[in-house]
């Protein structure tokens, strides 16, 4: 039986690394042409930098603590996710991931489309 043909599973504990950020972990468990399956963790007041996922688009849910995502003209807008919450960031926005909580968050986060995971930039145009 082919591999397309079989259901994959991959333990809790046996994710890959994946690329990190300061303050920020991932563990990659699924890695296709089209789509990415990722476990994140991120300590306490941790942010990464601004970005876009070029064509793909993003679905997560918040596992623990809670998430906010800032965006908009200037970074002058943004979304908060609680613990339980799920959330879509649409292809092509600009955005940075923050944990604005003072304990450790938990994402999982599925990438789905083509081109780059992540493509990194100064910041959103200006207010």
């Amino acid at each position: 039986m082919a591999a397309r043909d079989r259901v994959s599973a991959v333990a809790p504990d046996g994710l890959s690394p994946g690329a990190p950020t300061p303050g920020i972990s991932r563990e990659v468990a699924f890695d296709t042409d089209r789509s990415t399956l990722v476990r994140s963790y991120a300590e306490g007041g941790a942010a990464t930098g601004w970005h876009h996922h070029g064509d793909r688009e993003v679905h997560g849910y918040v596992v623990r603590g809670r998430a906010r995502f800032e965006f908009g003209p200037g970074g002058s807008e943004s979304t908060d996710v609680e613990e339980g919450g799920f959330f879509h960031v649409p292809v092509g926005l600009i955005h940075r991931d923050v944990n604005p909580l003072d304990q450790r968050q938990e994402l999982v986060l599925s990438v789905v489309g083509d081109g780059p995971l992540v493509v990194n930039v100064d910041g959103p145009a200006p207010a």
